[in-house]
Order: C-alpha cells, then structure tokens, then sequence
C-alpha cells in the first residue's frame, strides 16, 4: 500500500486533534482520545524532530481550536468583538496553546536516542504531562483541555488523588503508546514483548478501577445540609441597573425556600453591585441568617479602599471574605496595562480590570467549616485549589458561565470541578448562575445536578472531609520532577554521541 504523502498526514494530525473535542464533555467519548494519542505516537515514533514538531502541533491546534471555541461568545455576543477578531483572537491562542505539545514531541525526538518502544510507553507520555504543566504557568496559565478531564467517569481517573491531573494524562498517553506497540511490527515482536506490554496496559487500568473505590480522606463530623442557588440571569442583562432590584430580589427569594439549610450558596457576581452600596440589603440578609442560625454566601464585587479597584470576592453575610486570586487574562486584567485603552476599543467586558486578591489569606468560616474557595476557572488550577488543603473541609466555587451561553464551556468547567474533588479527596459545592451547579463527593461523583438555564435551589447534604491524599501531599512536583529525571536520563547517551 502506497504510504500517505505528508500533506494529508499533517492534515489528519489537524483534524483529529479536532474531533478529540468529542472526547471531553459534554460529548464524554472519551476512548477518542486514545484513538486520537495513538495516531499522534505513530506519526512521532520514528520521525524527525521537525515532522514530531509539526504533528504535534498541528493536533494540539485543532484541538484548542474546537475546544476552546466558546471562548468566541464571551467575545462576540456579550463583549462586543466583532466576529472576524473574535475568531482570529481563538485561532492565535490556539496557535499558542498548540506549542507545549510541540515542545514534547520535538524534545522526544530530538534528544531522546532510545527505542521506539521505550518512547510509546515512557518518554512521549511523560514528555507530556510535563510540558501539559507548564502550560498550566506560564503567564499565569490556560489550564483547559487537559487529556485527564476526558477520563473523570473512567479508571485512570482513579490516579488522580496519587498523581493529579498530569498523572493521569501521562497514563492515557502510556495507555495510547501501549496500544500502537502492540498493533505495530506485530509479526516482528517477540510473544514476550506482545504479553509484557498488555500485562502494563490491563495493569493501568485495573489498578485505575481499583483506586477509583480507596478512601483516601475521612468524614469529619457529621454532614451539614448546603443550597446553592442559580439565579439564571441571562449575562444580556445582568449587568443592566433597571434589573438589578429583579435579580436581587429574585435571590433572596430563592434562598428563602432553603431557609433551613446550614449553608447557602450563591454564585459569581450574584449581587450586580458594589458590596458598599448594598450594605442594607447585606444587614437584611444577615439578620435573616442569624434568626434562622444558618450562613449565605454570595458573590460580588468589593472595593480595595486603598487603590481604588475592585476586587471579585465571595462575601459571607455574617463575616468574612475571600478575594479572587487568580485572575481571568483579557477578561478580569489586561497583562500590559498600556494595552487597555487598545483591548476596550474592541471588547467591551465589563469589570476587566480589577485586583487580585493576596496570596495568603485567611480561610473563610461558614456553617462552622472552613471552606477552600475559588471563583471561576480558579479551580481549573489544581495549585489554587491545594492552597487551602488540608485545613479546609470542604471546597465551594462560584461561577459565572452565563458568558458562554449553550455552549460545552459549562460542561467542560464542570468537568473539571469533578477532578478537583477526585484529587483532594473533599466535597466540592458548584454554585453557577446558569449551570452547571452541582454538588459533587469526594470521589469525584455528581450526588446532586441542577438543570441548566433554570432559576433552582439544588438542595443536599455534604460531608465534610479531613486528611490529604497522596496529591495534596506532593502536589505536581512528583510527576514534574519524574518527567524531567526520565527526559534527562534518555538524553544521555544523544550527550556523550
């Protein structure tokens, strides 16, 4: 058979890194993914560095490009880009994001002088994981479409409170390079190389279904009974001040249906205001708490007195706040404040440039637990979420994902709030103004689901959790430091050539 010419072998790597979108949710074919690594490792195996390269970034463009894509309603409908800018601005990022998948496989190709086999199995997988964190820092990070979010409902998923996220997306890339081993030069291997490489592969994933049912954390106490409340205000408005007495109405409402919860919870910006001039509002809310022995959480925006901006935050209504660390680039900071005036010409998003909160603050009390808290894609970061482990017993994040409308954002999100869980071994409350709100165990599994694009109160109970599990412990410094000792050590013998 006459092999493919390089053009449509570079334009297969484009389109199938593409359809890997169909791997995460909401779509949760996740064996795509493995399809899609092993066509990845079988153009990378024996390639030149610059061929690697290419197939390796052209199959991390399509698939930022079709992952990402909802990044494109923020921009266009509810930030006023027009619709040539807000699809070059995907396309550039894309570009970018491509580049750490690149980094792998040209640093594979062109340092590491082993066998095909040794690659599929160990180097290009850990190759991965390695630059997937990096990808995760620099600039402070775009930590989304990650291969470890397509596995949460399969048993490499149950690496993760061992390994973390990285962990997991090494082994579904051992897994790949497991599966091309043993459909490669089959006659030529050996049946000791054919029985030694499916042993790995069925180990992986019993041991994944194993760990899957460990209890790596323990109750502490007895359960508390939580709401969280979604208003779903459409982000055409919510921002409109003819509405603002509609929506904050609409929430006090709704929290008086779960009056006799322990805790409740509101979601990102829930208060379309200034948290100085909805202080009597604040004082009704919080009289009715005290009355009712219980605590609401609500989002909203705070003042810094000293510089004038304004600080995303989570505000409990009888004492404490936490402000968002970790901010959204372009959305909630502009990176190079000389740019501002360049980025508001053509994108109109309101409150993009506030005030991260300190780095160290004090953990927020509620319903007499101490809460790890973070606010939108804070949790896609694993970092900002260990930061509160192990003294906190239970994680709450907030969101706002009305910005990407119907698209598989809110999926994608709620994706990731579930490996949060899964790692720390806690509880993780969602509370989102449009969905996808849920309450999810410290097994990673949703107990409770609100129905998207409705105004709901999701009512549960939620354990609290403490101990750390083997992740919390090590954070990513074990699968980083394994990755680069295993790069280093396979590039010796290319050093002393």
């Amino acid at each position: 058979m006459k092999p493919l010419p390089p053009f449509w072998k570079y334009l297969i790597s484009a389109v199938s890194g593409a359809t890997m979108v169909l791997a995460f949710a909401p779509y949760d074919q996740a064996w795509l993914l493995l399809l899609g690594f092993t066509w990845l490792q079988w153009q990378w195996r024996d390639a030149s560095p610059k061929t690697a390269l290419i197939h390796a970034w052209l199959f991390g463009f399509g698939l930022q490009c079709a992952g990402v894509s909802w990044i494109y309603v923020s921009l266009h409908y509810h930030g006023g880009t027009p619709a040539l800018l807000a699809g070059l601005m995907i396309v550039l990022l894309s570009m970018y994001l491509a580049l750490y998948p690149a980094l792998a496989a040209y640093v594979v190709a062109r340092f590491c002088k082993t066998n095909s086999t040794i690659k599929m199995l160990w180097l290009f997988p850990v190759a991965w994981a390695v630059t997937e964190w990096l990808q995760g820092y620099v600039m402070t990070g775009f930590a989304w479409m990650q291969a470890a979010y397509s596995q949460i409902d399969y048993p490499l998923a149950g690496f993760a409170p061992v390994f973390g996220a990285h962990g997991v997306s090494m082994l579904v890339m051992t897994s790949a390079g497991a599966l091309l081993s043993l459909v490669t030069n089959y006659r030529q291997r050996s049946p000791a190389h054919r029985l030694g490489v499916l042993s790995l592969l069925v180990l992986l994933w019993l041991s994944g279904f194993a760990l899957r049912h460990v209890d790596w954390t323990r109750a502490s106490g007895e359960p508390i009974s939580v709401a969280l409340v979604q208003g779903n205000i459409a982000q055409a408005i919510k921002w409109r001040p003819e509405y603002r007495d509609h929506t904050l109405a609409l929430y006090r409402d709704l929290s008086r249906q779960a009056a006799d919860s322990d805790l409740i919870i509101w979601p990102e910006t829930a208060v379309p205001d200034f948290k100085h001039r909805v202080s009597s509002y604040l004082q009704a809310l919080q009289s009715s708490t005290q009355e009712k022995g219980n605590d609401i959480l609500l989002g909203l925006f705070v003042r810094n007195p000293e510089t004038r901006r304004y600080f995303n935050s989570v505000q409990s209504v009888n004492g404490g706040v936490y402000h968002k660390r970790h901010l959204v680039p372009l959305g909630e900071y502009i990176p190079l404040r000389f740019l501002i005036s360049f980025f508001k010409r053509w994108v109109d998003i309101p409150m993009s440039d506030i005030e991260a909160g300190a780095e160290k603050q004090p953990l927020l009390r509620a319903a007499g637990q101490p809460l790890g808290l973070s606010i939108c894609f804070e949790d896609a970061f694993s970092r900002d979420v260990r930061h509160d482990l192990p003294e906190a017993t239970l994680l709450v994040n907030v969101s706002n994902d009305a910005w990407f409308e119907n698209s598989h954002e809110p999926h994608q999100h709620h994706a990731i709030a579930r490996m949060r869980a899964l790692e720390s071994g806690r509880y993780m409350l969602r509370a989102t103004n449009t969905g996808v709100s849920a309450v999810i165990d410290n097994h990673g599994e949703v107990i409770a689901l609100a129905p998207q694009f409705a105004s709901y109160v999701l009512r549960a109970q939620a354990q609290p959790m403490t101990g750390v599990t083997p992740y919390v412990w090590w954070g990513d410094s074990f699968i980083v430091l394994f990755g680069l000792a295993s790069l280093i050590w396979a590039a010796k013998p290319f050093a002393r050539q």
